[in-house]
């Protein structure tokens, strides 16, 4: 987080910091990066949407399977097909959100692993809330593009919702500390720019 608006430091590495802080906030609300069992839901290798084998496991379908569902990506789409229906998600859940409250949990970065470990705990408790609630042998066993999904899917809704509003709490917090000549711009296609006026 310091690296992010660190003036001693090449700009394209203020870059990299930033890339890497997006990626680490929104992974902290997966639920299975939040845990060690078979290497985070790894080699726990089921069944989603009658797609079986090697390739398919359990931390795969939270990453990328019942995303895909939620928002009518086919299985296996390339990356460039995600970008559309990721847009359409953001601004669903922003309306659905409109009228919740958003505090300034953990706005205070300069503490940044006190509030990314209470993220980690919260997302943690989603495992054997949900997640691996059922044991292993279930869940290898079972399809879990069926009443698996219907109980995923609002949670996972939930955990980008709040990684969202989290990871914009820390970067206009960011934004905010950065001296008032520069800034920093992610542009559309998602590369971290080169500082700008403001």
């Amino acid at each position: 987080t310091n690296q992010v608006n660190d003036p001693n430091i090449a700009q394209d590495e203020q870059a990299e910091a930033l890339k890497f802080l997006i990626h680490f906030l929104g992974d902290i609300h997966q639920p299975l990066h939040a845990e060690a069992l078979e290497r985070g839901g790894n080699e726990i290798h089921v069944c989603f949407d009658k797609h079986c084998g090697k390739k398919e496991n359990l931390h795969g379908i939270w990453d990328t399977e019942i995303p895909h569902k939620m928002n009518g990506i086919k299985h296996n789409e390339k990356h460039n097909d995600e970008k559309e229906p990721a847009e359409r998600w953001a601004a669903s859940l922003f309306r659905a959100n409109r009228f919740r409250p958003h505090h300034a949990e953990c706005s205070n970065i300069q503490n940044p692993l006190e509030c990314a470990t209470l993220w980690a705990k919260e997302t943690n408790r989603l495992n054997c809330d949900y997640v691996l609630k059922r044991d292993i042998d279930w869940l290898e066993n079972h399809d879990l593009g069926g009443d698996y999904y219907d109980g995923a899917a609002p949670i996972v809704n939930e955990q980008i919702y709040k990684a969202g509003v989290r990871l914009a709490t820390w970067i206009n917090t960011l934004a905010a500390q950065r001296p008032s000549s520069t800034g920093f711009l992610v542009t559309q296609d998602g590369k971290v720019g080169r500082n700008f006026e403001l």
